[in-house]
Order: structure tokens, then C-alpha cells, then sequence
């Protein structure tokens, strides 16, 4: 029976590279929840930007239409803040995915190596049992033939 002697390191390397997957889903999930709150902010500033315009129009007063702008102009710091975030994560995205894909590789050089030394170890075994099945073989011709003789 073949026991790959670094069995334990490769455990230990999918177990990273499992955590890694899992951390990884968990700031894909934070992204898109970035991407969510920006969207959305962007949709309100483009509502309150026709909602402004509209009160132009209706000849609303200056007081109003100013308190209109103050929160334009909030919202679009609100987006500056949320693209500055939304940079951030991402960035935190990039460096486990750089993370997971070095994890592996390391993982997937262990796997290589434990089937070449399998199939090495596969090889000497078959060998060994050819050896023996001959060595059978050829006593029992011997025998059959000193018998007979």
C-alpha cells in the first residue's frame, strides 16, 4: 500500500487553500455590496438632478433649489467616498486572489509530485509481481519437468 510521505503537508495546503477560497467569496460578496451602494447613490443623485431641474422649471423658491444643490453636492462626495472604498475592496479581491492562486500552485505541485512517486511506486510493485509470477512459473515447469524425467 503506497503512504505519501508529505500527506500531511498536502493537507495542510488544500486546508489554506480552502480558507483562502472562503475569504476570497467573502470579499466578492463585500464588492458587490460596494457596487450596490454606489449604484445606488448614483441613481439618487441622477433622481434628485432631474427632481432640481424640474424645480426650475416650476419657478420654485431659490431657498429650495439651493438646499437641493447642498445635497447634490453631498451625494457627489457620498460617490467619491463610496468609489474610494468600492478601489479598496477590490484591491483586497486582487491581493487573495493573488494569495489563492500561490496556494495552488503549491498545492498542485504536491499533487504531482504524490502521483508520480504513485505511479513509481505502481511500477515497482507490478515488477515485483512479475518477478515472483516468474519465479513460480519457473518452478513449477522445473518441478513438472524433473518429475517427469
Amino acid at each position: 500500500m503506497y503512504k505519501f510521505n508529505l500527506q500531511s503537508l498536502l493537507n495542510h495546503r488544500k486546508h489554506i487553500e480552502e480558507n483562502l477560497e472562503k475569504e476570497l467569496g467573502r470579499i466578492k460578496r463585500s464588492v458587490n455590496n460596494e457596487k450596490r451602494r454606489l449604484e445606488n447613490i448614483k441613481k439618487e443623485k441622477k433622481k434628485f438632478g432631474e427632481k432640481i431641474h424640474k424645480n426650475q422649471e416650476d419657478g420654485k423658491k431659490v431657498n429650495e433649489i439651493i438646499v437641493c444643490f447642498n445635497y447634490l453636492d453631498k451625494l457627489s462626495k457620498d460617490i467619491d467616498k463610496q468609489q474610494r472604498c468600492l478601489k479598496n475592496v477590490e484591491k483586497k479581491y486582487d491581493i487573495k486572489r493573488s494569495e489563492l492562486i500561490e496556494a495552488m500552485k503549491k498545492r498542485k505541485t504536491l499533487d504531482r509530485l504524490k502521483e508520480k512517486e504513485m505511479k513509481a511506486f505502481n511500477y515497482s510493485e507490478m515488477k515485483v509481481e512479475n518477478y515472483i509470477m516468474n519465479e513460480v512459473a519457473a518452478n513449477q515447469f522445473i518441478r513438472k519437468t524433473s518429475s517427469s524425467g
